[in-house]
């Protein structure tokens, strides 16, 4: 890595950033390449194929099948047939198919192929000899004029290596590189094959995993090219030579996709077998009804049935060993014939599996990655989860969806692989960045929070902004009446001593009460109720926190006659509570921050706290907090004001005690104060000045009485005529 790349500050960078669109799509590009290259493995490549072989399996289309071809199949029935009738064995004599080709000449196929190999003599019986039997067949061939027999090409050097030069043909423009070099050659005996104008190579070779898929339609053998046997059989109709372009044959004027090897994916249209997609004709039926016309009797066929017809001949028969593996094995078993049956209709028809191209894939990877990250990095993982599935659907959903509405071949594996890294990646990075973030909310926040709430935040991290956001909670400021007189004379040591007791007790009753431990100010602290996770009754909450340490205080002083220090801060403490729009976040610098908040809220708590110096009250409150704790707490309204820094009045409330706590607060005071205070605002000194100073002497000895009456006396005595009932104070 580079010297001037810092491996820290690009951490940092992701940290902040790893949730923008550009990086998601990045990432994304990264992931999509890397899943093509994973899906291009050999082994993604058979799971891509098993998918493969199950929309051949689940989405059928039998009615594509050409109705022109037809079967005449070497069955169990027919051995049996002639083994019982006849007293003939397999193999047939040769002058069975002699039969059937002169009917089918009669007829008029359109072609006759035979998936057999006639390497050998046939075999002399009692009441036939070879030669007779090969002449006739040989005769018959030469009679329908398009017989395209069968030859399987070796890999390895035949005893007999036999030249089939007059068969081949050159391809247009050279083609595709085979894998295979052939070295010899099953061909028919020399009489049938004097006798055809036509061979048909029959090899074929399962993919991977012992599944066939594809075959090869031309195979190069002593420098020409050889068709396999349904590509001959429809050559011999159209009579046209083969073009070789990237990716494709062309014949006919038809666009035949092949990949780069040559291969032809077989596009299967459904079972195979007798129940299959073709017809099916048993030979033993085909070969009595030739003779029957031939020699007198009742055919069991309509020999019509074969006009026209591309016929193929082959067999099913278990003994005979001619099945193969296909993408239907375990529902139904397909003899090689119907292999060459299927590619026949393909051809004919024009119905080809589209490959869908490799960028195709790679853009609905793109997609699906892109989609992956975004939806991680964005929504809450009980919302990811289910989106999650809906991916999945998708990607599965739209490869169905092309293949049925086109039998296009759009990837399942690869996609599936990019959703998969797309977890793995955000997954990683979460766990990098939210492990960060953990460790931040850990370091802010643990000395000033219940440690539940840190487990909360630790689970959902999104609970907080750390970089600022508006909250509506309840601010809780506190002060030391008369510090400054009290300290005199300690040393700054016995001081911080005094005041480490000191805070110890009062913040354990902010994070009681779940709240957040702001700073300390000196002699005070700053606390926040809502933040920095918001709830709907944090005022409720703050106002708990500051009634258990007035208990705790009032009990103090019952207990001690020589007060200790931190008892004497304690009971000298005053408390100010204001609700409404915050911001709380960690604000500062980049080389030190804090969470904390701001705004002219924050600032209104602040300045109740000090306003319980004019009415040596013990906790203020704001109209705002009173009316979200009206119906739980006593709250005496003091007075309306306009503190130092705000233009608008204040309704100001003294918090007094839990509705209906015994002993209960004496009522009367509560109302005879109200009176006074009614009196008050609407300049009617005298009367506020009786009712106050009957409540500051006395029985109740009421400290915002006394404040009240002192200031009626100044009001009457100035008289203002711009009085509207709302005091400025010019102090903090």
């Amino acid at each position: 890595m580079p010297k001037n790349i810092d491996i820290n500050s690009v951490i940092t960078w992701l940290t902040k950033n790893y949730q923008a669109w550009y990086v998601g799509l990045s990432i994304a590009v990264i992931i999509a390449i890397i899943a093509m290259l994973i899906g291009n493995s050999g082994f993604m490549r058979d799971i891509e194929q098993q998918t493969l072989d199950y929309r051949f399996v689940h989405f059928p289309i039998p009615e594509q099948a050409d109705t022109n071809i037809v079967l005449v199949d070497i069955d169990n029935n027919s051995l049996d047939y002639f083994a019982e009738k006849v007293g003939i064995q397999y193999p047939f004599p040769r002058s069975f198919y002699a039969q059937m080709n002169n009917l089918f000449a009669e007829v008029g196929t359109r072609s006759v192929m035979y998936d057999m190999l006639f390497y050998d003599p046939d075999l002399n019986r009692d009441e036939t000899y070879a030669e007779e039997t090969d002449g006739a067949f040989a005769a018959s061939i030469r009679e329908h004029g398009q017989v395209i027999l069968g030859a399987e090409l070796l890999a390895d050097t035949a005893k007999k290596t036999p030249s089939l030069g007059e068969f081949g043909f050159q391809m247009i423009n050279d083609g595709p590189e085979q894998d295979l070099t052939y070295r010899g050659a099953k061909a028919p005996i020399d009489t049938l094959l004097n006798a055809t104008t036509a061979l048909g190579v029959t090899n074929v070779r399962t993919d991977r995993g012992g599944v066939l898929r594809h075959v090869q339609l031309f195979h190069e053998y002593q420098g020409k090219i050889y068709a396999n046997l349904p590509v001959r059989g429809w050559l011999a109709e159209i009579e046209m030579n083969p073009t070789w372009s990237k990716g494709a044959y062309r014949i006919g004027g038809r666009r035949i996709p092949v990949d780069d090897d040559g291969e032809y994916l077989v596009n299967w249209y459904g079972a195979g077998g007798p129940d299959g997609v073709f017809r099916y004709v048993p030979i033993s039926a085909v070969i009595q009804t030739a003779s029957a016309l031939r020699y007198g009797g009742e055919p069991a066929l309509n020999p019509e049935m074969f006009r026209d017809k591309y016929i193929i001949v082959g067999a099913s028969a278990a003994g005979l060993k001619d099945l193969k593996p296909t993408p239907f094995t375990g529902i139904s078993a397909y003899p090689g014939m119907e292999i060459w049956a299927m590619v026949l209709s393909n051809l004919t028809q024009g119905d080809f599996v589209h490959v869908v191209s490799w960028w195709v894939n790679f853009l609905n990877t793109l997609l699906v990655s892109f989609l992956a990250f975004m939806i991680f990095t964005r929504f809450q993982l009980r919302y990811s989860n289910l989106m999650m599935v809906g991916i999945l659907a998708y990607i599965i959903g739209i490869a169905i969806s092309v293949w049925v509405a086109n039998r296009a071949w759009l990837g399942i594996i690869t996609p599936v692989t990019g959703f998969v890294l797309s977890y793995i990646t955000i997954a990683t990075l979460s766990f990098v960045v939210e492990g960060r973030s953990k460790l931040e909310i850990r370091k802010v926040f643990s000395r000033y929070v219940h440690p539940d709430v840190i487990q909360n935040l630790l689970k959902d991290p999104e609970l907080v902004q750390m970089g600022g956001d508006e909250i509506y909670a309840t601010v809780l400021f506190s002060d030391i009446y008369n510090f400054t007189t009290f300290s005199e004379g300690k040393t700054a040591p016995e001081l911080v001593q005094y005041l480490n007791e000191y805070f110890d007790t009062l913040t354990s009753f902010v994070l009681d009460h779940n709240g957040l431990l702001d700073k300390y100010t000196g002699d005070g602290i700053m606390a926040l109720f809502g933040a920095p996770v918001p709830r709907d009754d944090h005022a409720y909450l703050a106002s708990q926190a500051a009634l258990a340490h007035r208990d705790y205080s009032l009990k103090l002083r019952e207990k001690y006659t020589e007060l200790p220090p931190a008892v004497h801060f304690h009971l000298n403490t005053r408390i100010g509570l204001n609700s409404g729009p915050i911001v709380a976040g960690n604000i500062g610098s980049e080389r030190r921050a804090d969470y904390t908040a701001i705004g002219d809220d924050v600032n209104l708590a602040a300045r109740l706290e000090g306003v319980n110096k004019v009415f040596k009250t013990k906790i203020i409150i704001s109209e705002s907090t009173f009316e979200l704790v009206k119906e739980h707490f006593i709250c005496r309204e003091l007075d309306m004001l306009r503190v130092k820094g705000k233009t608008e009045p204040v309704k100001i409330y003294e918090l007094i005690d839990y509705i209906g706590r015994k002993p209960e607060y004496n009522m009367g005071l509560y109302y005879r104060y109200h009176e006074g205070l009614f009196e008050y605002r609407n300049g009617n000194w005298r009367k506020a000045i009786k009712i106050f100073e009957e409540l500051a002497d006395g029985d109740y000895q009421d400290s915002p009485s006394q404040t009240m009456y002192e200031r009626s006396k100044l009001l009457k005595k100035q008289r203002p005529n711009d009085w509207d009932g709302v005091f400025t104070l010019q102090s903090k």
